[in-house]
């Protein structure tokens, strides 16, 4: 099952913010054609062919930070976009297709996020 943003459902706002390190990764789609000449093409792939993904982390209390957080994103399946506002106070929609959540002592988790920036069609 799909998710459109046309669909009747509104978008949430993911409320936390990562720990500081923050990671932001941008990537451009490009198509490179390579001539026998030594000389190469290149151009743009798509209208919005800039990627963003952030990635960090959270780290706190299970109950009261992590598994609230966890829930978010199993509600949004890694499909469902949602708004959240980056280190430089920046909102825009992304996804989160996964997580990783080592311990750190007793009652003490890290959850590592990757938000992929939204593009609607």
């Amino acid at each position: 099952m799909g998710f459109l943003v046309g669909d009747h459902m509104a978008i949430k706002t993911f409320p936390w913010q990562m720990d500081m390190g923050a990671t932001l990764d941008t990537q451009y789609r490009v198509n490179r054609t390579q001539f026998g000449d030594g000389y190469a093409q290149h151009s743009s792939i798509g209208i919005n062919n800039k990627r963003r993904v952030w990635s960090g982390s959270k780290t706190g209390d299970w109950d009261t930070v992590i598994a609230p957080i966890l829930d978010f994103l199993d509600d949004h399946a890694g499909v469902k976009p949602f708004e959240w506002t980056d280190p430089h106070g920046n909102t825009k929609q992304y996804t989160c297709a996964g997580v990783s959540i080592p311990q750190r002592k007793g009652n003490f988790w890290q959850i590592t996020l990757n938000f992929e920036q939204f593009m609607s069609v």
